[in-house]
């Protein structure tokens, strides 16, 4: 509405006053440049007149002066006087012819025949030093002494007009006695001249129609003496006209009537008109059009531009829209527009002889000069400034509703936090207590705890009942995790833990680490609470089972086996607010201590209540939903305690003989789906990986071609990939001491490459990709309890976390810290610095990721659960054809290189390298190197890998570690990759020893089994359990604790390097101490199973978590 009433109007008011100033403006100069083209015509023509009567007033006293009489008369010098004549009257020529009557011939043919080549010789001479003259010098001539026309001589009766003195000279007929009235076509002019004695100017001509031949023919030979006496840049044929001045014999008859005497002679002269209207406008004029009109004849049409004069051609050439802009005057009225008073008073002009008029009109050209899009572009300004400002009075009013909004959001999320944090009632408490403060503050005070107006916010609440609630094995689970899976774990299963307690109306307390506190019965009172507390624990713990199955997709193996113990509580809470910084509503008081007791002492999974809630809920006719335990529970703090199980069901009855084995199956069963979750935990992780690779090869191979480089055809590539098998070779023949990396620029910040949302793999290829994963889990025994797809799995989840955490290069710091030089640097920051830029194109090229967790997947394939020393001792055919080195690892590698070359996968290939082979040969480098990087006993390779962590990590390397000489395409940067390559893989392989003591326990007692199996089998002659204990001391000193530390001297890993170091040491520890009685209790199980029965990953895993139960 404001837009259409106010706007609007303004803008059309704006475009209407612009417009008319324009066209006012464009009207009042066109008529000012109009009537100054008049004006100057008029003043031209009246200059012209001056000279020619100035110059015939010489000639009449000369005469005088000379006792000569006319017609017989010879000016001297006249050549100077009439030169001086053209230039004030802008002619081209001008002739002197005397009148001859009839009586006078014979006398006149003999003056000319006396006197006719004195004065052209004189003039010739004035011709040949005029500055202004143009054309060719007359230095032979032809003379006539008889007035003649072009037909021959004229006869001696009537009044003649021949030519006499000239200037110039003109070459092309004689310079004298041509009879101008009898010879020309204007007899009619030269009768008005000589009857009225005024100046007359002859009708235009030289403008033929140039469609007519002969009128054109006609005209070029009219003009032809011209041609030579023009300047390059003029054009002949132009609209030009005679002009005849009279002259008097009586010099006081200039002054006088003139038409009471008559003509003794006259002046021709020949102008252009172009030259009358030239050098009038100033540049700024453009398109003006001038008119000559004249009813004898053709009129034509000049345009004005400015000093430039241009004929536009024949005929009245002016826009018909500017008609009524027309100013017009007759050739004799031109005085009119004079400014100035006229001093001329010499004959006057024939008004009667086709009189000329001249109209002047604007152009297109002259309109557009003023009419500009300026009215526009004003009222669009007008419509922007009002615009902007309704837009800033609509974006001031959002900001302030806005404003108001995020103030009013902000208190709400504000008052949300409050909410969660604290009871309704409490958080009253809270506000008031802070608007007392803050009225306190501006009093120049304070208030204080003992402060009587400001009473501690407590509250004693008899009947509520506490639930604790803690994760079994978390920390275990998060040690071989990322933070970020952490975080995601236990924001996923207390966003839904929330929403129950919503739904039951139980108040959060608190969530410490992996530990939740939740309340009922208060703030608000209710009889239920215990019933309430228990069916929000069932609720949560049923919850929790779908939640960590579905989470098992995108954390890893091992997810789905989370558990909660939950303990209950019931009695009398002490609540209430710790106020100062980070203010807390807590619970207090012995009910909350025994929650976290019975929590502490419950089994996962399971709830376990104190004796006051399960009375609680008897009473509540919930009898069913308690078991009581058979044994009772040693609390800290409190001796020994009844408890009970509860089962909100009723469904489930719970007795000491049982009770074992339900929690030993609940904490470490193997789903029967287990393997599936596996192989589409590890498609998934392959997908991420292979999708970030496609994007960087298309990005290299479009700046590849981009440069020109010829692009193999896949077609071409296909058979050429498949020649990289094993047939001829085995892996351990091609390992490299240094595996090339692609060549980076060191000045480069690497760039992540990133997929585009939404983005997915071809279904063919995804296909491809999940068979192959199937392919490779089944190729992995369950009968070996270490050496199985479950351990693949976890040694490819420390290869995803170690290649997650190298750090970012050290040069994307600020550059002014390098420009330092070494000797600002400390050796210790110079050597850390060029480790980085060694090693990050680890994150930066995809396929060396791909490729590592692709090792680590394959690495234990077709494992024969002995060790490489056992197959050769056996003469095992696995271990003649590797020439009893690595046997284990190089079959592993062969037989899952001849799955991923045969044809079944070559939409997979493709998608991995595309028609790149080179691709492939680096791929199949780095499987090699890292599959074999594992077989960890082999001394030859076990030196080699000392050798070259020697040269690319010495001591006392400081001066070669300098920055400036530093480049990345050295051999030393890929001497190191290669290293953290293989340290990777290496520390991931035995990475349970450098995570949580109940993970490294859950693997040891698996390879503990495996090595049983294989002594029970009489495939080894030592049995593995009278030195277990030894050995793993000696594996922790000489290989673990070595490796953790390289992995930190290496300083590409951050902070996971002290991680693993550290819980390799504890566990180191802990083994020292419990290590002699684990492999007891391991020896008595073994003792108790029936003879020759072997040891799977079920049964191992069965039979540890039963020692685990018993040390619980």
């Amino acid at each position: 509405i404001f837009f259409l009433f106010c706007v609007i109007p303004i803008a059309i008011g704006v475009y209407l006053y612009t417009a008319n100033a324009e066209d006012e403006e464009f009207e009042n100069q066109y008529f000012e440049f109009a009537n100054k083209v008049l004006e100057s015509i008029g003043a031209t023509l009246e200059n012209s007149f001056g000279a020619l009567d100035n110059l015939a007033t010489s000639v009449v006293a000369a005469a005088h002066a000379a006792n000569q009489t006319f017609p017989n008369i010879r000016v001297a010098n006249f050549g100077i006087h009439a030169a001086k004549t053209l230039s004030l009257s802008r002619a081209k020529i001008i002739v002197m012819c005397p009148v001859v009557k009839g009586g006078q011939f014979e006398a006149w043919h003999n003056w000319t025949l006396q006197e006719g080549r004195t004065w052209v010789d004189e003039t010739v001479n004035v011709q040949k030093t005029d500055p202004n003259y143009f054309g060719p010098i007359v230095e032979e001539y032809l003379t006539r002494d008889e007035i003649h026309t072009r037909n021959g001589a004229t006869e001696a009766i009537g009044v003649h007009l021949p030519s006499w003195q000239a200037y110039p000279i003109v070459p092309t007929w004689p310079p004298y006695n041509y009879d101008y009235i009898t010879g020309l076509t204007y007899t009619t002019a030269h009768t008005e001249m000589l009857e009225k004695g005024s100046i007359v100017i002859t009708t235009p001509y030289l403008n033929p129609d140039p469609n007519d031949e002969a009128a054109m023919e006609n005209a070029i030979s009219t003009a032809g003496w011209l041609y030579e006496r023009l300047h390059p840049d003029e054009e002949p044929l132009e609209p030009a006209s005679d002009l005849y001045f009279p002259i008097f014999d009586d010099l006081n008859t200039f002054e006088t009537d003139t038409s009471k005497t008559s003509p003794v002679a006259t002046f021709g002269v020949t102008f252009y008109w172009r030259d009358m209207i030239r050098d009038i406008l100033p540049e700024s004029a453009k398109g003006i059009l001038v008119v000559v009109d004249c009813p004898c004849s053709a009129s034509f049409t000049y345009r004005l531009d400015g000093s430039e004069t241009t004929l536009m051609g024949r005929g009245d050439l002016h826009e018909s829209k500017y008609n009524d802009m027309e100013l017009t005057s007759v050739i004799t009225q031109l005085d009119s527009f004079r400014i100035r008073q006229t001093s001329y008073s010499g004959p006057g002009l024939d008004d009667e002889t086709c009189p000329i008029a001249f109209r002047i009109y604007p152009s297109q050209a002259t309109e557009d000069q003023y009419m500009t899009n300026n009215s526009l572009i004003y009222s669009g300004f007008t419509v922007l400034i009002c615009l902007t400002a309704a837009l800033l009075f609509v974006i001031y009013d959002r900001y302030q509703e806005r404003r108001q909004k995020v103030f009013m959001e902000s208190a709400e999320k504000n008052d949300a936090v409050v909410s969660a944090l604290f009871p309704a009632a409490i958080r009253e408490k809270l506000y008031a207590n802070q608007q007392t403060q803050r009225e306190m503050e501006k009093k120049g005070g304070g208030m204080r705890a003992l402060d009587g107006n400001n009473a501690p916010i407590a509250e004693l609440y008899t009947d509520t009942t506490v639930m604790f609630a803690d994760i079994a094995g978390f920390t275990a689970w998060a040690s071989a995790r990322e933070a970020s899976d952490v975080f995601t774990l236990l924001e996923s299963i207390y966003f839904e833990f929330d929403l129950l307690a919503k739904k039951y109306r139980v108040f959060k307390v608190e969530t410490v680490g992996d530990s939740y506190v939740a309340v009922c019965g208060l703030p608000e009172p209710r009889k239920d609470h215990a019933v309430v507390m228990a069916q929000f624990s069932a609720e949560c713990r049923d919850k929790l089972v779908g939640l960590t199955k579905e989470l098992a997709k995108s954390l890893g193996p091992g997810t789905e086996s989370i558990k909660m113990r939950f303990g209950l509580n019931s009695g009398p809470t002490t609540a209430g607010v710790l106020r100062g910084e980070r203010s807390r509503f807590q619970l207090f008081g012995d009910t909350t201590n025994t929650a976290a007791r019975m929590e502490s002492t419950s089994f996962p999974d399971c709830i376990q209540a104190s004796q006051k809630t399960a009375d609680l809920l008897v009473e509540a006719g919930k009898s069913s939903w308690i078991t009581k335990r058979n044994d009772l529970v040693a609390a800290k703090g409190k001796g020994n305690m009844v408890a009970y199980w509860v089962e909100p069901s009723g469904t489930v009855k719970r007795d000491s003989l049982s009770e074992s084995r339900r929690v030993a199956l609940r904490q470490f069963g193997v789903p029967e789906d287990r393997l599936e979750h596996l192989i589409d935990f590890n498609t998934e992780i392959l997908d991420h990986l292979l999708l970030d690779l496609m994007v960087y090869n298309k990005t290299v191979d479009a700046a590849q071609a981009k440069s020109g480089r010829k692009v193999i055809r896949r077609e071409d590539s296909r058979e050429e990939m498949k020649g990289y098998s094993f047939d001829n070779t085995t892996p351990r023949d091609d390992i490299v001491e240094v595996i090339p990396i692609p060549k980076m620029d060191p000045s480069q910040k690497p760039k992540k490459q990133k997929t585009s949302v939404g983005n997915s793999l071809d279904e063919k290829v995804k296909n491809q990709l999940h068979d192959f994963v199937t392919q490779v889990a089944h190729y992995h025994s369950n009968d070996n309890p270490f050496h199985n797809f479950d351990h693949a799995t976890h040694v490819a989840m420390s290869v995803r976390k170690l290649l997650a955490r190298i750090l970012k290069p050290l040069h994307q710091r600020d550059s002014n810290e390098v420009k330092k030089g070494s000797r600002s640097v400390t050796s210790k920051a110079a050597k850390f610095d060029k480790i980085l830029r060694s090693t990050y194109v680890l994150t930066s090229d995809p396929l060396i990721q791909f490729a590592v967790y692709f090792s680590a997947l394959i690495h234990d394939a077709k494992h024969p659960g002995v060790s490489n020393g056992t197959l050769s001792n056996e003469n095992h055919e696995m271990a003649i054809r590797f020439n009893h080195k690595s046997s284990a690892e190089q079959n592993s590698v062969v037989v899952v290189w001849d799955l991923f070359l045969s044809d079944k996968y070559d939409d997979l290939r493709g998608a991995m390298f595309g028609s790149n082979v080179e691709r492939l040969r680096r791929f199949r480098q780095i499987v090699v190197n890292s599959v074999l990087a594992t077989d960890i006993f082999d001394r030859e390779l076990r030196d080699v890998r000392e050798r070259r962590w020697t040269k690319a990590f010495p001591d006392d390397d400081v001066s070669a570690l300098s920055l400036s000489s530093f480049e990345m395409d050295s051999m030393e940067g890929d001497l190191r990759a290669t290293i953290v390559i293989e340290y990777i893989i290496q520390a991931s392989d035995v990475v349970h020893t450098m995570q949580h003591w109940t993970v490294y326990q859950r693997w040891n007692k698996r390879l503990f089994c495996e090595m049983m199996s294989a002594y029970k089998a009489g495939r080894t002659d030592k049995d593995p359990s009278e030195g277990w204990y030894g050995g793993e001391l000696w594996f922790f000193d000489n290989y673990i604790i070595p490796l953790a530390k390289k992995l930190k001297e290496c300083g590409v890993f951050g902070v996971s390097c002290d991680e693993v170091l550290d819980y390799a040491q504890d566990n180191r520890m802990e083994w020292e101490q419990k290590g002699k009685m684990i492999v007891a209790e391991w020896r008595k199980e073994l003792q108790g199973k029936e003879e020759g029965a072997s040891w799977t990953a079920d049964t191992c895993e069965e039979s540890l978590s039963s020692s685990s139960n018993r040390s619980n």
